[in-house]
């Protein structure tokens, strides 16, 4: 009897190892990374909102590019880390005219005779994201899509107001009252992989709204402003 009841003990000692072998390596396979590391060209370009402008300044037709490189890394088969440095260049349609003054810098109504003002801001950004895949990745993966979100922080490289006087375009540094940074939180729905049967070139593309949380410009009276951006993306 101790015979056989040890050689059951054996059964079921060995069965229970060889059953967390089996899940521990299907548990690997699952998590595995699908593909290495890949770096992407992106260009980018929509339209942009202001929010918290005053009443009396008139706005239309904000736009935003941005062009620049982005890397994945892969955490496993649905879950990837994105991050991108890219040159974006804002347009900001508004008829306010700057006032620069030493004890007074402000923005007050276009005055009679300016006509096409606007601001044109260029900045450096540098994006961290997280990606979720709706579907796992994997070598026979033909499409997939996904959702993106995180953090975009942004170097004010210049910032200049452009106006039309006179019959003559002319332009101001607004450096002094720019925000040298600013810090963006993105939400985006993307597409990668056979959507794109006729631009093979192309891995991935997709769509989201960017919110900023401060101002581009400092000045008083323009400073609760809210720039909310729509941004079509693409990947090759």
């Amino acid at each position: 009897m101790k015979k056989i009841t040890s050689t059951k003990a054996l059964l079921i000692i060995a069965f229970f190892f060889l059953s967390h072998h089996l899940m521990a390596q299907n548990g690997y396979n699952s998590s595995k990374k699908p593909y290495k590391s890949q770096t992407y060209f992106s260009f980018g370009a929509g339209v942009s909102f202001l929010q918290g402008v005053p009443n009396n300044f008139y706005q239309d037709g904000h736009g935003n590019v941005q062009i620049g490189l982005m890397k994945e890394l892969p955490f496993n088969k649905r879950v990837s880390f994105v991050t991108g440095l890219e040159l974006e260049r804002l347009t900001y349609n508004l008829d306010f005219f700057p006032v620069l003054e030493e004890n007074n810098q402000s923005f007050i109504q276009a005055p009679d005779g300016v006509k096409y003002t606007r601001v044109f801001q260029n900045s450096l950004n540098l994006s961290t994201q997280a990606r979720f895949y709706f579907k796992e990745n994997s070598s026979k993966q033909t499409s997939n899509i996904f959702l993106q979100t995180g953090l975009r922080g942004g170097y004010n490289l210049s910032t200049t107001f452009s106006f039309r006087e006179n019959n003559q375009n002319q332009s101001l540094n607004l450096s002094e009252v720019a925000r040298p940074f600013n810090l963006q939180a993105e939400l985006m729905l993307g597409f990668k992989g056979n959507y794109f049967k006729k631009l093979e070139i192309l891995n991935a593309s997709t769509f989201g709204l960017t919110y900023q949380f401060n101002s581009p410009l400092s000045a008083g009276n323009i400073e609760n402003v809210r720039p909310i951006h729509l941004t079509w993306r693409f990947l090759f």
